[in-house]
């Protein structure tokens, strides 16, 4: 089964170069040798090179490229829906803050002497796929959530989001903390 794809590519490859050899022009290569020369020859000849003739004699300088220079300064406005794109990168740090604090518990839960200090997490933690599992959900849940407070009022969103990023900031930052002193030992 696996060589059938190999046996395919094979055939591809000698494919593609017989019809690359194919294509090539017919010419004549002149080889200096103790052998009799051959009997047939081109009945005809090439022509002879003409030369040719410059309609000028100094070189033509090439055009300036076309250069625009605005007559004011360039206005940059807002789009109006900036805001969104700015909350949706905030979230987006949101899930990447989740996903380096699961990351960065995992690691730190190989060293001996390092627990996992949320209470309602310390359960799950113990089977690696339930904590993937919750630690999915609470961020979806948490996404979506700040998602639709944020189609209701966008402050309270703002706070949120921003609050969230904060905390999960420094948890991941202890986690690392606690992991750089556990390889210290």
């Amino acid at each position: 089964m696996k060589s059938k794809p190999i046996l395919i590519a094979l055939a591809a490859f000698v494919i593609a170069a017989g019809s690359l050899a194919a294509g090539e022009p017919a010419s004549e290569v002149l080889v200096v040798t103790a052998l009799k020369p051959a009997a047939a020859v081109i009945p005809f000849s090439l022509p002879k090179a003409v030369p040719v003739k410059l309609l000028f004699e100094e070189p033509v300088p090439a055009p300036a490229p076309y250069l625009y220079i605005p007559h004011s300064v360039p206005i940059f406005k807002l789009a109006p829906k900036s805001g969104n794109a700015l909350f949706d990168a905030n979230l987006i740090l949101m899930v990447g803050l989740n996903i380096a604090d699961y990351i960065s518990t995992c690691e730190a839960l190989k060293y001996p002497g390092l627990t996992e200090a949320n209470p309602l997490m310390k359960p799950f933690v113990k089977s690696p796929a339930a904590f993937a599992a919750i630690k999915l959900a609470t961020t979806a849940l948490s996404y979506l959530s700040m998602r639709a407070v944020f189609k209701r009022n966008k402050t309270v969103a703002w706070v949120m989001t921003t609050a969230t990023n904060v905390l999960l900031s420094c948890v991941v930052a202890n986690n690392m903390r606690l992991i750089q002193g556990a390889r210290a030992r």
